[in-house]
């Protein structure tokens, strides 16, 4: 039998909320209570040139950070960007890739569940399912596809070099 995965998410307007205690803790002494859940990306706009300062959950998969999301700001970072991020404390310079193609996406996810297990993928993702079990890749790139998630692929924005994980 098929799993039916859901979403379950905060309100936006909660998370617009919340965002400046988020980012001043994520920028102060106390981050060291969120490093390993949280950061702040910092992305301009390639139209607007507006700058953003995202928090955002994220995963380290093999040494790199990925982000799984559903906002429209992910289209600054489409081709590639160079962008800086806060983590640790620290702000430093990393490249961004988006991924909105489903079936990458949802084998990124299906890595994501490998690593830090289903409910370590909840947490992050706000996914859910109707089982027990933890859901096919398939069953994953279709949620991917009703939800319109992409992920974000961060590197070291130097070749060769690793990124600090704090």
């Amino acid at each position: 039998m098929p799993t039916t995965i859901g979403r379950r998410l905060p309100p936006q307007r909660l998370i617009n909320l919340i965002n400046p205690a988020v980012r001043a803790t994520l920028r102060s002494p106390l981050h060291r209570a969120v490093d390993g859940a949280l950061l702040i990306l910092h992305v301009t706009g390639r139209r607007t040139g507006h700058r953003y300062d995202i928090p955002v959950g994220y995963v380290d998969l093999d040494g790199r950070f990925v982000v799984v999301t559903q906002h429209r700001w992910r289209a600054n970072l489409r081709g590639g960007a160079d962008i800086e991020v806060t983590h640790a404390g620290h702000r430093q310079p990393m490249h961004a890739e988006l991924d909105d193609v489903p079936a990458s996406v949802a084998d990124t996810l299906r890595r994501m569940i490998e690593e830090i297990g289903w409910k370590g993928t909840q947490r992050q993702t706000g996914l859910t399912t109707d089982t027990g079990r933890v859901p096919t890749v398939p069953e994953l790139e279709e949620a991917v596809r009703e939800y319109d998630l992409a992920t974000v692929l961060l590197t070291s924005a130097q070749p060769g070099e690793q990124v600090v994980l704090g």
